[in-house]
């Protein structure tokens, strides 16, 4: 019956989970220091690079022109001895390039992250789209990975307010991301609604969206023309951890 007794605490211990997302706040790759030395700077120049100089490691600069989407640059931070990175509110076939990411120097959170921020109404992602998105996932912290093996996460509904160029087919989409190779999987797609506040249940609300033990999904409203900076934007996301 062990599986049974962790299967019955995870649920005793899972965690109901409300997270507000706006213009220019998905963290498209969360990056950690992992030196022994200080970090002197982290600065993303426009569609450029990012640089990153640290006591022990000195200056590290990663171009995007060579590392064009986010799954390349993570792999180029992750081989450095001295950062860790992961992708976060993203998929690994997001362009880096197109000014994609807010530029400037980074400040460091409380956790102890730099936050690669996406452009949000600038941003074009996989398929040349525009979008703000969220990862819904167990661990959002850096080097923690392990800890999902044996966890699952469950989408309860979304909401959203996004000023998209217009109402497009299949643009609202939701994708199963691989916790072991980061691939993603299309699978929930329905039109977007423009400037409106929607709501997006699964079977009238009466169920969860669950993603496979260890697998995060990544709630995306996508735009093939535009995304428009406004103060009523936002992107609210539901779901369980356990």
């Amino acid at each position: 019956m062990g599986s049974l007794d962790s299967i019955l605490v995870k649920q005793g211990l899972a965690q109901n989970k409300v997270i507000t997302t706006l213009d220019d706040e998905p963290v498209g790759l969360r990056v950690k220091y992992v030196g022994t030395g200080t970090v002197t700077s982290v600065t993303i120049t426009t569609a450029t690079n990012v640089v990153m100089i640290s006591s022990d490691g000195g200056t590290e600069t990663f171009a995007f022109a060579t590392y064009t989407n986010f799954g390349l640059l993570a792999d180029a931070i992750n081989a450095s001895a001295y950062w860790e990175c992961k992708v976060l509110d993203g998929l690994r076939t997001d362009e880096t390039g197109n000014s994609d990411f807010v530029t400037g120097a980074l400040t460091i959170t409380s956790a102890g992250y730099y936050d690669m921020l996406v452009d949000t109404s600038v941003a074009q992602t996989t398929g040349n789209e525009f979008s703000i998105s969220y990862r819904i996932t167990y661990d959002r912290g850096v080097g923690g990975d392990a800890v999902k093996g044996s966890h699952r996460v469950k989408l309860s509904d979304v909401n959203y307010n996004v000023n998209v160029s217009a109402a497009e087919a299949a643009a609202f989409r939701i994708y199963e991301i691989d916790a072991g190779t980061g691939a993603a999987t299309l699978v929930y797609a329905i039109p977007t609604v423009d400037a409106t506040a929607t709501q997006v249940e699964f079977a009238s609300g009466n169920t969860t969206l669950d993603a496979k033990v260890g697998n995060d999904l990544l709630v995306r409203v996508s735009d093939g023309t535009s995304i428009t900076d406004d103060a009523a934007n936002y992107l609210i996301c539901a779901y369980t951890r356990e």
